[in-house]
């Protein structure tokens, strides 16, 4: 490798990028070019500890000093407005161009803007910031009426916050039900019972036609005329991919950038990592982009094993999780049609497992205050190793003792 490496985007995934490839070659030369003056973090302890008031830097993922002392060339507050692949040229708005051997994009994703009137009242947030996080914290004060709309995980982590914080709390979602896309709509009810014995007013299949007030917002006005009282309001439907860098100068996009098993894109020495990067993956079976915690981590040494030229480890199942109220709860790889659902323990008890099986392997699972089965459990999703559900049901058989391959 040894050449210069150039990563725009100063998140997670670009963060862990240019750790990765200074480990792999200490004469490389790595810039990394971040958009906000923040040093780079991770992004789910923002709907959790910084939401609750916790410390900003809960979420930081390494001191200044620390890329100083690794010879990673950290520059906040810079905007790139382009690139040319060919010339191996970056343009930054404040009129600099810097050269490139390779080039990581991570450039994240933005929240999705709700298109009603009211959307830009004081008061109708979004949360993708540490900005946006301390901001919302500020407005969490007890006897707030929050609305939420999106019923997804982000938007039910708002409202578990929001709950903890004593106030009053309606989550609006336009499926029939939560998580409609999420293994198959699985965990929709439970989570929607969860969320109403804490309180929380849940309501599905319903639209926003408008928020409303004059300054600050103050009411939600629904679809079919109802009116619900909102101090503050938290648009959480959804994220775009930041993917017009790539798009401009000629990569395969759609809705995130293109990338193979190897991060790289339809451009010579161009890579793309995290939640911008939409993957072709034979264990998802599409084409997708994957936003979460550990798809940054596992990206950025894959697109840095390519640079230096290392072979990549075989594909993994994703994993991703969340936290609400008492409950974590871990999801792994997928499912398909044909899949059956097999319960391990009592879905009325705090902890279980659920796991979706086909032809006798696993292809995913839900695990439920049961984080300490996950090493297993991936292992036996990921070797696609034969089970016995007979055994997989049985509580009193380690699972450890199925994952033996």
């Amino acid at each position: 490798m040894s050449g210069r490496t150039v990563i725009v985007g100063a998140g997670q995934a670009g963060a862990r990028t240019a750790a990765a490839l200074g480990r792999l070659d200490d004469a490389a030369e790595i810039i990394l070019l971040g958009e906000e003056q923040d040093l780079p973090y991770e992004r789910p302890p923002l709907s959790k500890e910084v939401l609750n008031g916790g410390s900003p830097s809960k979420a930081t993922i390494f001191a200044r000093t620390w890329y100083e002392e690794h010879r990673i060339a950290l520059r906040v507050g810079m905007h790139v407005i382009g690139f040319d692949w060919r010339a191996k040229q970056i343009s930054l708005a404040h009129g600099e161009s810097l050269a490139y051997d390779d080039l990581v994009l991570a450039t994240g994703v933005r929240p999705r803007p709700l298109v009603v009137p009211g959307a830009t009242l004081d008061g109708v947030l979004t949360l993708r910031t540490i900005g946006d996080s301390t901001n919302l914290s500020a407005r969490l004060t007890a006897g707030a009426n929050v609305v939420v709309i999106g019923g997804g995980f982000l938007g039910l982590e708002i409202a578990a916050t929001a709950i903890a914080r004593h106030c009053a709390v309606t989550v609006l979602e336009s499926s029939s039900k939560l998580l409609p896309r999420i293994f198959g709509g699985f965990l929709g009810q439970y989570l929607a019972d969860l969320h109403r014995t804490h309180q929380v007013d849940i309501r599905t299949g319903v639209t926003v036609a408008a928020l409303e007030g004059h300054t600050f917002v103050e009411a939600v006005r629904l679809g079919d005329g109802t009116l619900l009282a909102a101090d503050v309001v938290v648009v959480a439907i959804g994220a775009v991919a930041n993917d017009e860098l790539a798009r401009t100068a000629g990569a395969e996009c759609a809705d995130g950038v293109l990338v193979d098993a190897q991060a790289r894109t339809s451009l010579p020495s161009v890579y793309a990592v995290g939640d911008v990067a939409r993957q072709r993956t034979h264990l998802l079976g599409q084409s997708v982009r994957v936003e979460s915690w550990e798809n940054a981590e596992l990206q950025a040494q894959i697109a840095a094993n390519t640079i230096a030229g290392i072979a990549p480890a075989a594909a993994a199942a994703p994993w991703f999780w969340t936290d609400q109220y008492n409950r974590n709860i871990q999801m792994l790889g997928r499912r398909r049609a044909d899949d059956v659902v097999v319960m391990r323990g009592d879905v009325t008890a705090p902890s279980w497992c659920a796991f979706f099986v086909a032809d006798s392997t696993i292809l995913g699972a839900v695990l439920m205050n049961a984080g300490r089965e996950r090493r297993h459990v991936k292992r036996l999703i990921d070797t696609q190793q034969r089970i016995d559900c007979v055994e997989l049901v049985d509580v009193g058989q380690p699972l450890s003792s199925l994952a033996h391959h």
